[in-house]
């Protein structure tokens, strides 16, 4: 990607240039991309997996995942180079999804490894 020195003649460029153009910055360096629409097909799976995640984020949230298997979760994934929730979230999404019927299935709140 290349590094922009003055986007569009200007020190500083933000937003969006007719609906094409993304100008922007990121940990100080300014940076141009093609503007980009997401697709959202709303399918069975892509529903059912949602709300596994949704389930899965406020269990860790809400207090329903403790402070101490959270804290447990940080020291699992400490040395693999991603955070506690990540990892516990990765358990929960494969405990509680069910490919066959792509559906959210409550089994449980997975234990820290």
């Amino acid at each position: 990607m290349p590094r922009l020195t003055g986007p569009l003649f200007s020190l500083d460029a933000r937003k969006t240039l007719a609906k094409t153009i993304v100008y922007s910055a990121w940990k100080g360096l300014n940076y141009a991309r093609l503007r980009v629409i997401p697709y959202n097909p709303k399918s069975p799976a892509q529903l059912g997996v949602r709300t596994t995640l949704t389930f899965g984020v406020q269990y860790w949230r809400d207090g329903t995942v403790s402070a101490g298997d959270q804290t447990a979760w940080n020291g699992y994934a400490a040395g693999l180079n991603e955070s506690g929730f990540n990892r516990y979230m990765r358990y929960f999404i494969q405990d509680n999804y069910d490919e066959a019927t792509q559906d959210f299935v409550f089994v449980g709140i997975p234990a820290p490894k």
